[in-house]
């Protein structure tokens, strides 16, 4: 979202004041130097926050930033989400900000990326800015007793919080001039046994703008319907946010 004047921002605010969503800050946990893992309690009595859901914060006097819940529990009033703390940006300074017993408002959004209830295998592609939306779908896999795999774009400083929130998907090193390549390496390296078990998946492409297209033409050469991938993209080069 484009930088807005403070009056304009400060006006957004008050329009949508009686549909925003009240809650504290109950729990922070670093799961990298980039990562981190906040919860937030509040009265979700009439929310219906589905997996993909995006909330949208605003960060400072003149910024909104929109992310993707990783959690949420309406019985116990509860929601989560992984921040990318990336330094580019107001969002990340804002995050990286948080304390415990912060009060903040967020606004609900559309979320783009639905989780297919009716397929039974998933493939996860995407980066640091979609570990949240996995981390949440993998969740709902398991409790569905349906399978999930994937392929993460990854610094390696970051492959840790795969470990910690137990996310059994592989990860690749991003290469800024070649989007998407060594995922797509990766994939060629895919047993072919295995590869014809998950080319009848659900693919959700979830990032940066050119790492997601480049991975759904790789798909759409080997075989990969359209109606089998969906895609969302949080992210791209040269731009402030989407």
């Amino acid at each position: 979202m484009a930088q807005l004047p403070k009056w304009i921002a400060d006006t957004v605010v008050a329009v949508a004041n009686p549909w925003l969503y009240t809650v504290q800050v109950t729990g922070i946990q670093p799961l990298t130097d980039d990562l981190l893992q906040v919860h937030f309690s509040g009265d979700f009595s009439k929310a219906d926050f589905q997996p993909g859901q995006e909330i949208q914060f605003r960060v400072d006097n003149n910024n909104f930033r929109h992310y993707t819940l990783s959690a949420f529990d309406q019985q116990r009033g509860s929601c989560s989400v992984i921040f990318y703390l990336n330094d580019k940006g107001p969002g990340s300074r804002w995050a990286a900000g948080l304390q415990t017993g912060d009060t903040v408002k967020f606004s609900s959004e559309k979320g783009k990326l639905r989780y297919d209830e009716t397929a039974t295998h998933h493939f996860f592609f995407g980066d640091e800015t979609a570990i949240g939306l996995f981390d949440w779908y993998k969740r709902i896999a398991l409790d569905n007793d349906h399978e999930y795999f994937g392929v993460l774009e990854l610094h390696p400083r970051n492959e840790p919080a795969l470990t910690s929130l137990k996310l059994m998907i592989e990860s690749v090193p991003p290469q800024s001039g070649q989007p998407a390549a060594n995922a797509i390496h990766w994939m060629e390296d895919m047993d072919p046994y295995c590869w014809n078990t998950w080319q009848k998946a659900v693919f959700y492409l979830a990032g940066r703008v050119a790492s997601i297209q480049h991975f759904r033409q790789y798909l759409i050469e080997h075989g990969v319907k359209s109606r089998q991938i969906r895609t969302t993209p949080y992210w791209a080069d040269g731009k402030r946010g989407l």
